[in-house]
């Protein structure tokens, strides 16, 4: 396959489509991460539907060897998510599948789009049925304690997650082989090793084409688990160069400790949120019955409303120490400017968007500050 052209320069026509995607992406976050699961979560703890919830389950159950609080909560654990997901299922499918049709940054099928929803919602209810219970459990049994012990177990949950995700994750949305591209594998494991980052022990090609149009790549693991992810998007449309230069960003965030900062923070974080939710919570309800779970989960989003623009400012700060850190291993800005270019246009991603925007929804500083920076740190003038 011949390589796509070096150096990248930004599309006049890509450039007016992403104004109008972004914006239209940004409004319908709005609506899907905030204003749903808020009125949602409302409705169905102040209409008294989740109290009536918890005694349909429990009348189902009596009589019966399930009877009893526990099996009682897990039921209604698993039938809230289900509720809350197919709540937001039609916007979920505007997003995900037909805007993205839409702008032809989408290959899935219907079926395939349905299957990995169901996956998620799948997962999603293995991971926070228990957690969500063990919760409430630690409310009851030690009512006084229950944020510190709660935050210790999530705590070493995340540390846990994020050195196995993905191996365990990652195979169940996309196929995955060892790289066939010796030449290429062996350069990004000796610059892996030229920057400090030894024992790369795979380099793996992610085929991401079958679903989407957008290009990523990613460093995961520890030890001899070790491993590079290329998207075979990214393999296709970007210059070798390029895919160098975005592999170094990869490992910038492993050489740094950013996983471990991130799961530090958050661990920090979450004994002071769910300190103040059992302060809130308690006085409203209680951890007896299931039903105030609603209740429960807005105001731990709206203590953590607070504190989002914190954490993402934080990441947009290591984000820019990941693109300095391939800009030293890369030695030629050229190629980190013409991959920033490159995957802005391929993303539709607005290269300077409005700075509240950019305060309150951005985890990596907006494409404009980081072709900004890569053109000052070697003293590239402004094109």
């Amino acid at each position: 396959m011949e390589e796509p052209d070096f150096p990248y320069e930004f599309d006049a026509k890509r450039r007016k489509i992403a104004q109008i995607y972004s914006k239209q992406k940004l409004m319908i976050g709005l609506f899907q991460g905030v204003l749903l699961p808020v009125v949602f979560l409302s409705l169905v703890y102040f209409s008294s539907f989740s109290n009536r919830l918890e005694t349909n389950i429990s009348s189902i159950l009596a009589g019966t060897p399930l009877s009893g609080y526990w099996m009682v909560a897990i039921l209604y654990v698993i039938a809230l998510m289900a509720l809350v997901f197919l709540a937001g299922l039609p916007i979920s499918f505007y997003s995900g599948f037909k805007m993205e049709h839409d702008y032809g940054l989408s290959n899935q099928s219907v079926p395939d789009w349905i299957k990995d929803q169901v996956k998620s919602l799948s997962i999603s209810l293995l991971i926070t049925t228990p957690l969500i219970t063990g919760v409430f459990y630690l409310g009851r049994t030690y009512p006084e304690r229950w944020w510190l012990f709660a935050g210790l177990i999530l705590f070493a949950f995340m540390g846990i997650m994020s050195n196995i995700a993905h191996l365990v994750l990652m195979p169940l949305f996309f196929k995955t082989e060892i790289l066939e591209d010796e030449e290429l594998s062996a350069r990004l494991k000796r610059m892996a090793e030229d920057n400090g980052v030894k024992g790369v022990e795979k380099v793996v090609k992610v085929h991401a084409s079958d679903k989407t149009e957008k290009a990523n790549a990613g460093f995961a693991g520890m030890g001899k688990s070790k491993r590079i992810y290329l998207f075979d998007t990214l393999l296709d449309k970007f210059h070798r160069k390029e895919v160098e230069g975005v592999v170094a960003h990869e490992m910038g965030h492993y050489a740094n400790h950013d996983v471990l900062r991130y799961i530090v923070l958050e661990g920090l974080l979450i004994f002071p949120v769910f300190f103040f939710v059992d302060r809130i919570f308690t006085n409203w309800a209680s951890f007896d019955n299931i039903f105030h779970l609603p209740l429960f989960l807005l105001i731990l989003y709206g203590l953590y409303s607070f504190i989002d623009p914190i954490t993402l400012a934080y990441s947009r700060h290591r984000e820019r120490k990941a693109d300095i850190f391939a800009l030293q291993a890369i030695r030629d800005p050229r190629i980190m400017i013409s991959a920033f270019k490159r995957l802005s246009d391929i993303d539709l991603a607005e290269i300077r968007p409005k700075r509240i925007v950019e305060v309150l929804f951005y985890s990596h500083p907006a494409p404009g500050k980081r072709l900004d920076m890569a053109k000052e740190w070697f003293k590239e003038p402004s094109s």
